[in-house]
């Protein structure tokens, strides 16, 4: 296994990890505090970002296939990017029902391409490759998980949405660049 392909996944891995890792613990006190929210307003919320990615998923793996997993993970992570802005914005659950299914059809982008280019760059150690990858996402995620709630606690959601948003397009740049390298 060539060493740049594992250090470009671990750091594809780790910056998209970091953008949405710094959402998942504060999303649920933001949307009940932002909203004065039910936890059904919160489930419904998160149903439809859940049902979006599900239903796009296939047919987002059909777009990697034809126009490649880079360009189709850069469209999903910027329309996360701008995503992960919004909340900023926001004034009622309507609109958070809207930034939440353009997420889950950012999310459908992103992971098959995302498993389509770990699985590229994967060889006769592909489980090694992709423990690797996987331990990388997950680990970022925790320290994100940290991060956000220290971060929201001392400055508010605020920051957080905005350092998500440059998370994800750092993440989201880094692959338009090895998109022009090739």
């Amino acid at each position: 296994m060539r060493k740049s392909p594992i250090l470009f996944m671990l750091t594809l891995s780790t910056l998209s990890s970091l953008g949405v890792g710094l959402l998942g613990p504060i999303y649920p006190i933001f949307v009940v505090n932002r909203f004065s929210a039910s936890f059904i307003d919160f489930g419904l919320s998160y149903a439809i970002l859940c049902s979006v990615a599900a239903i796009f998923k296939t047919p987002a793996g059909r777009l990697v296939d034809i126009y490649g997993k880079k360009k189709i993970f850069f469209v999903g992570i910027m329309i996360g990017a701008i995503c992960s802005l919004s909340y900023v914005f926001i004034l009622n659950l309507m609109q958070l029902y809207v930034v939440d299914f353009f997420f889950g059809l950012s999310y459908a982008l992103q992971r098959p391409a995302l498993l389509a280019l770990a699985a590229d760059l994967s060889d006769d150690n592909r489980g090694l490759f992709l423990g690797a990858f996987e331990s990388a996402y997950d680990v970022a995620e925790a320290i994100a998980a940290v991060l956000s709630v220290l971060i929201v606690s001392q400055f508010g959601f605020e920051p957080i949405f905005l350092i998500s948003s440059s998370f994800q397009m750092t993440t989201g740049f880094f692959v338009l660049k090895s998109i022009n390298r090739r």
